[in-house]
């Protein structure tokens, strides 16, 4: 009797066109049941055809090397199955006969023996290949063509989401990173290293390469630009694209100067300067009217006199005494008062939510010692299996170290989690008094702390104007109570505060913020570890 090993391969692609393993290896063995062929291994790949190196078949010439003889035949359903590569299958075919096995395809059968069948083999292998090719000239000719119409149809670049438009085509919008990305821009623009800038972003809750960087840096895409390659006679060349740009162009091409060194800058905001305690709004405060992040720095006066202000270095147009714009922060945060009414919705709000996360600690030791349990059991059965010498010592001792190490691991887990002493009292008081007292908490702070305030107040970059500060929109879960403030008091319809003015507000839905998590910010941030 002869004895085959029976290979199926879908790639990702071809599962979703119907190319199932399972269907393949049912074929396999009911020919081998008709043909009385036995059976000594089969393997089922998910692996891309291009090429041989792929871990179930390096495994299955790992077997047939260590086991001469006991192979006759490899058996596949169809060449492409196989491989899709006309020269490596050729090469794959000659060292597999030489170890004795012979590779036969049943649905494509080739009688070996006969010579001129060598060119119909050929043939089976060379179409394969043929239909690759085919595919990626379309693919590529499918993404250039949608480039030259300024769509980007890749993945989208850090900083972009992939979605589509009302069309259905494919366009990449800026995501919540996109902030990040112009941040980037601005501080290298302005003298930093882009070492300190990464090092800076990496504080703010963006992490990313040193590569990464350089490569966004250089990127015109952010400025709404897309790149087509050069291609044959074709030469490259640079067009509007369709998408959103996350920096203004001037800025890119400031940045350009400095990375090529046609540009040096004296280096105005090192980590030191941006948290000086004259400057808070350094760096978070926009300029009025370029919207761009304006700087900080102090003049000396016509006696002598050491003045602070806030300016922006790009349309050097806004400028703003910094002791008027502290103040005027103050006065909003001030403003922004809670009744006792307010503070009562607000402790329920934030002890719901600190609930949630008891209730998720005591459903993980649940889950914990439930795997426990099942573990010993595991233990108590492979004990019986080798007391009655069902396996044998290395199986046992093999298994008992995987048990024992895993039941290890968990206890001292379930042990971590019950010492986890519950601080959630200790959290709403000290969360709550903050809250009630926005603008006393942020005088208290330090630089660092009262940008992060702002930051969690203002979601979107804020700008003063004639005295005001302007912004699109305050936290959603602050602006909800503020709301309940003025029902309460019956002056619906009244602003927040004199001193602060929303340009786009939107009204949300119902009387509920609109998601739980877009409530954690604001509500828990102030006293949490």
């Amino acid at each position: 009797m002869k004895k085959a090993v029976i290979m199926c391969r879908v790639s990702s692609d071809e599962q979703a066109k119907g190319y199932s393993l399972d269907v393949q290896l049912e074929s396999l063995t009911r020919h081998c049941i008709r043909e009385d062929i036995d059976i000594v291994k089969h393997y089922k790949e998910d692996h891309s055809a291009k090429n041989f190196n792929r871990p179930k078949f390096k495994k299955f010439l790992e077997f047939a090397k260590n086991n001469k003889g006991e192979v006759d035949m490899l058996l596949i359903t169809s060449w492409d199955r196989f491989s899709r590569n006309l020269t490596d299958s050729l090469i794959m075919l000659r060292r597999l006969k030489e170890m004795g096995i012979d590779v036969h395809a049943i649905e494509q059968p080739i009688d070996m023996s006969i010579p001129e069948n060598k060119a119909m083999l050929a043939l089976f292998l060379a179409i394969p290949e043929i239909d690759n090719e085919r595919r990626s000239i379309k693919i590529k000719g499918g993404i250039r063509g949608a480039l030259k119409s300024g769509r980007w149809c890749r993945v989208a670049p850090i900083g972009y989401k992939n979605t589509r438009d009302s069309d259905n085509k494919p366009i990449i919008v800026p995501d919540e990173r996109a902030k990040y990305i112009k941040s980037m821009f601005q501080h290298l623009s302005l003298g930093n290293t882009q070492s300190e800038v990464r090092r800076y972003l990496k504080e703010e809750g963006f992490n990313v390469s040193k590569s990464a960087v350089s490569r966004i840096l250089r990127n015109n895409v952010y400025i709404g630009k897309i790149t087509i390659p050069m291609l044959k006679e074709e030469p490259e060349r640079v067009i509007e694209g369709i998408h959103q740009a996350i920096v203004d162009e001037e800025l890119f091409n400031r940045v350009q100067d400095i990375i090529e060194g046609r540009m040096k800058l004296k280096k105005v905001n090192t980590n030191k300067s941006l948290l000086k305690k004259e400057l808070p709004l350094r760096g978070i405060l926009e300029c009025s009217k370029c919207n761009n992040m304006m700087t900080g720095s102090k003049s000396r006066g016509r006696h002598g006199k050491r003045y602070f202000y806030y300016h922006c270095n790009f349309c050097k147009k806004d400028r703003v005494p910094a002791p008027k714009a502290n103040a005027l922060i103050e006065e909003t945060l001030g403003d922004l008062s809670f009744t006792e009414s307010a503070n009562t919705i607000y402790k329920m709000m934030v002890k719901e939510l600190l609930s949630g996360d008891e209730t998720d600690l005591k459903n993980k030791r649940t889950k914990l010692m439930e795997e426990i349990r099942i573990t010993n059991e595991r233990i108590s059965r492979t004990q019986d299996l080798f007391i009655d010498g069902k396996i044998d010592d290395s199986a046992y001792s093999e298994s008992m170290k995987r048990y024992r190490k895993s039941k290890q691991k968990m206890e001292e887990s379930i042990v971590d989690k019950s010492r986890t002493p519950s601080r959630y009292n200790e959290w709403l008081k000290t969360g709550v008094n903050a809250m009630k007292n926005l603008n006393k908490q942020y005088i208290i702070s330090s630089v660092k702390e009262k940008q992060k305030l702002l930051g969690l107040i203002f979601p979107e970059n804020f700008s003063i104007s004639d005295m005001k500060c302007r912004t699109p929109r305050i936290n959603d879960v602050l602006r909800y109570i503020l709301q309940v403030n003025n029902e309460l008091a019956q002056n619906i319809g009244e602003e927040f505060s004199v001193n602060l003015e929303l340009s786009s507000l939107v009204e949300p839905g119902g009387v509920e913020p609109p998601s739980k998590q877009g409530r954690i910010g604001i509500s828990t941030c102030l006293f949490r570890d």
